[in-house]
């Protein structure tokens, strides 16, 4: 029977550790994890952006305030944020699509919630 967990909440009350912890206690388990979650990423105090971080250790940026990628990236803005489309395909896709019908148990996948932001 397959579980599915939605992880909503205010920015600060755990989200991210909640997925940290459960995953460490499971892989100790000898379960089977894959997923990934986002990262706040933080400068002189004050959120810059997130990363994208896979279970397996894996990190690359997810999004910047107002960043300017490299020629031939592609880039969405959610807000004042810029996605890094490039870094999300390359670490979250393969995560998303390694779920078949035998291991979509054992996804601990974060579900991200948009900041909405006064940029329009």
């Amino acid at each position: 029977m397959a579980r599915h967990v939605f992880l909503t909440g205010p920015p600060g009350v755990g989200k991210t550790t909640l997925i940290q912890k459960a995953s460490e206690v499971l892989k100790s388990s000898g379960v089977p994890v894959d997923g990934f979650y986002t990262e706040e990423v933080r400068q002189g105090g004050r959120r810059i952006g997130f990363d994208v971080v896979t279970l397996s250790g894996a990190r690359g940026p997810l999004s910047r305030i107002g960043s300017e990628l490299p020629p031939g990236k592609r880039e969405c803005c959610v807000g004042q944020y810029v996605v890094d489309l490039t870094s999300f395909e390359r670490l979250a896709l393969p995560v998303l699509r390694n779920v078949t019908k035998e291991n979509r148990n054992h996804l601990l996948p974060e579900i991200v919630t948009c900041v909405q932001s006064g940029r329009k």
